[in-house]
């Protein structure tokens, strides 16, 4: 007899073009429920506190994210690594 774990999946759209696109690309990606919950609710309190929409939002939030992302400092952890390889920097 087997055992058989069926975990909850659920699917969510998010359609990010406004009608007057003439191109649209779909992405998928599989993502744990934490994080999509702790994104949805940093949308939505960013949406209610700009009053400004859900789907707006979404858009800074990945636009700007991506934009600090690139400004962090990275070198620290590069450095720690490349002494672990036995690197000298």
């Amino acid at each position: 007899m087997g055992l058989f774990l069926m975990g909850i999946t659920m699917n969510m759209y998010v359609n990010l073009c406004s009608g007057k696109e003439e191109r649209k690309d779909t992405l998928t990606v599989d993502i744990p429920p934490v994080y999509t919950d702790e994104f949805n609710q940093m949308v939505h309190i960013l949406a209610e506190e700009k009053n400004i929409t859900a789907r707006r939002a979404f858009v800074d939030m990945v636009k700007h994210t991506f934009d600090n992302l690139m400004e962090k400092d990275y070198e620290r952890k590069g450095r720690k690594n490349a002494k672990r390889r036995g690197h000298s920097s």
